[in-house]
Formats: C-alpha cells, structure tokens, sequence
C-alpha cells in the first residue's frame, strides 16, 4: 500500500482557513511556542507566536510516499481572528512505484496571510506555488470517460497521462462591507508547462478533438464574488456556514483558450452535541467557452481546487478522473472529539475522526450528452479516518476511501494523508 500526503497542490487549494504546515509524526518533536502569558492547559495565551517546522512525511494513492519538510509560523494576538498573521511553507518530492520507483511528483509552496489589514476590515492571502506531476491523468471529457478505444500502444501505462508542470501565484482580498456578506477579489496568474506522452488519450483528442491544454501558456484569471462566513473557527468549525459565490474569466496565451465562470461553495456545519459535528458542502461549477483542460477538472473561482476525484472531492476517486464543463459535488462528512484536548509538553493535541461520504457528477458540455452516458451516473466515495490538530493554526488528517472508480494499481482504496480538513 502506497502512503501519501498531498500537501495540496493546486490543491491546497484549499479554502483560506486552513495552515499548510501540518503533517506530523506521533514522534515528531513539538512545535516551539512563545507567549507573552500564561497559559492553561485548555486555553492558550492570547499574545504568542505558533511555530511549527516538521518534517512533510505523508502522500495518497495518486502519488505515492510523500517526503519534504514543511513550517507555519502564526502570530496570535489578543481578539484578532484567526490570527494576526501566518506564513507558511510546504518543499516536497513523492516517490511512487510506477514501472519502477522514482520520483513522481514536486510540489513547493510559500504562503503569507494577512487577515487584519485596516484595522480588520481586509484580509490579503497571498500564494506562490510550483508543482511538477509526471503522472497527472486525463481520460477524455464527460461523466462517461474512461480507459478503451485507444489503438495498442508501447507503452499503455502512459495513455491516460501527462505530465503536468505549473509555477502559480494567486492572491485573494476579501473586504469586509459592514453587512453580513464580505467582498471578495481575487487573481491567479499561472504559467502552465504540460508535456504528453506518445499515442496517449491527450494527443488523441488535442488532433481530433480539438481539446485545449496541451501546450504551454500563460494564464490569468480575475474573479469576484461575495462571501457569508459565521463560522465559529476556521481550522475546526463546529458551527456556521461558510459560503462563497463568484464568477470569473481567463484568458491564455496560447490555444485560443478564454472563458468564464459561475461557481458556488456552501458548507454547512451543525453542532449536534459535544463531541459530534455533522459538516456538509455542496460545490456548482459552471463554465462558459473555451477552457483547457485541466480546468475542466476543477472549479477555478475564488479557491480553486478539484471536483470529482482527489482528497479535496470525491475520496477514492483519482485525481483529475473526470473533467467536464459542469460540475457538482457534495461531501457529508461526520466529525467526532470525543477525547478531550490535552497538552504535551509546550503544545496542545486534539485528536478526532471522520467519516464521510462524497459524491459528484460531471456533464462534458451543453449540448455533447453522448459524452456523458444516459444514466445517473453519480460517481461516490465513502470512508473514514482521523484528524490531529496541533495547537491552534496546525492541522492534518489521515483518511481511507472506497469507491466503485477507485483503480489504485489494483487496490480497493484510496488513502490520503492530507492537510487541513477537506473543508
């Protein structure tokens, strides 16, 4: 069984609550807290620094064993929510037995979140990421894709890959507009670097179908939208909604590549006794024109991430499976603590579990349905794990997946060791 911890490309994408740094080992050494006053064992100090430089030991089934070194520096200062700042880091390489173990992917980002500017009215997350993938996956467009049709090839392992290269930076600004909705404005600015394999399913379709993203191009993206957040913390909410609607537009420099965006993510969390919180979302991703497509795989608005397949949508199906136009997810996730936080040495320890079920959907286009199959075609996923929070702005979580997609190299499951919880 290959381990792994997606230390989240574009995926980290992940919606701007979560710290980067946070995979741990139970005999990694504690993280080095500052505080200018005494703490409890319940409650730490309200002015203190938060640092947490470890070693990125982790992966999931898409890319093996993850190893790196990762750090979060936070700055926790009286009332200012979540923080007053944070800078975080994640240098990362995976291995991965494919036709020989090698390493398979890189992924390196820097981030640096300023969520109390102008006397809190505007918070700034900024993102620089670079991340190399030789094995990245495209099986064609629509609900109904997948592996047959394609001419015997010398190498039939590479004929639903690529290699997907992306050096990224994005910045998002959410203002704070004195009602219970904040403004949101948010750029990404990508310079994409894909290469393909002979006789696979991409050069199939870039010839015959015309399918944008296979050459290299700049991309930018605006977008704006509007967020309702009453979430009772950001790391592990327990109450609240955090909702997010926005549209966008990109435009490349290469393949004719401009189109737009509508998308919406609602998560919901409801607090059913103590220990136990019942956390639902649901995504709607809806894209306009011509777009490569490696963004047909994921939503690209305001917190761009994955849709059907990876640990950030549908656990236990593999990343970048399906790619379509229209998309939608849902994830229902079961979150317990029922073991009381408790302090070791100079940190605090929470421990919980998950469980969940995922389920999506994509549609090719408008007007292609043969893309897409005539049935309901719900692609799902299900499972359980655990998640760690260390101190306060540190978390991770290990996970295992079912689904009827999951294709592993012959195993039944995903596993997925991941930072942040899904949302």
């Amino acid at each position: 069984m290959t381990l792994s911890a997606l230390a989240r490309r574009k995926c980290l994408t992940l919606l701007s609550g979560v710290a980067l740094a946070a995979p741990v080992a139970a005999h990694a050494a504690p993280s080095v807290v500052a505080t200018s006053e005494p703490a409890s064992a319940d409650q730490p100090a309200p002015r203190r620094y938060e640092f947490l430089p470890v070693p990125n030991v982790g992966g999931n089934s898409d890319i093996g064993v993850e190893l790196g070194v990762a750090f979060t520096l936070a700055r926790f200062y009286d009332q200012a929510r979540p923080y007053q700042w944070l800078l975080g880091g994640v240098f990362s390489t995976s291995f991965k037995d494919d036709g020989g173990f090698r390493a398979v992917q890189q992924f390196h980002v820097l981030r640096f979140d300023l969520p109390n500017l102008f006397s809190g009215r505007v918070r700034i997350d900024n993102r620089l990421n670079f991340s190399r993938n030789i094995i990245a996956h495209y099986y064609g467009l629509g609900n109904a894709s997948g592996p047959g049709g394609l001419p015997p090839s010398p190498n039939p392992a590479r004929q639903y890959e690529y290699t997907a290269q992306e050096l990224r930076l994005r910045s998002l600004a959410r203002i704070k507009t004195g009602t219970p909705f904040d403004a949101a404005i948010a750029a990404n600015l990508r310079y994409e670097m894909p290469s393909t394999y002979a006789d696979s399913k991409l050069v199939a379709d870039a010839a015959q179908a015309d399918i944008a993203g296979s050459k290299r191009a700049f991309l930018s993206t605006l977008a704006v939208g509007v967020i309702l957040d009453t979430r009772d913390g950001e790391f592990v909410p327990r109450r609240g909604v955090y909702y997010q609607l926005g549209t966008s537009g990109t435009l490349g420099s290469a393949e004719r590549v401009a189109y737009g965006e509508a998308a919406g993510v609602f998560s919901t969390y409801f607090f059913i006794a103590p220990p136990v919180t019942l956390a639902t979302r649901v995504i709607a991703s809806f894209q306009f024109g011509r777009a490569p497509f490696y963004d047909l795989q994921q939503t690209n608005v305001l917190n761009p991430q994955y849709m059907v397949g990876s640990d950030r949508g549908v656990r236990g199906v593999g990343l970048g499976r399906y790619a379509g136009h229209i998309k939608l997810l849902a994830n229902y996730e079961l979150r317990t603590t029922f073991i009381p936080r408790f302090r070791v040495a100079a940190w605090q320890l929470q421990i919980g579990t998950t469980t969940f079920f995922d389920a999506g959907r994509v549609w090719s286009d408008y007007d292609t349905p043969e893309l897409d199959g005539n049935s309901l075609g719900v692609k799902y996923g299900f499972g359980g794990g655990f998640f760690f929070q260390w101190d306060q702005s540190s978390v991770f979580r290990v996970e295992v997946a079912r689904s009827p997609d999951t294709h592993y190299d012959g195993l039944p499951f995903g596993f997925y060791v991941a930072n942040g919880l899904i949302f």
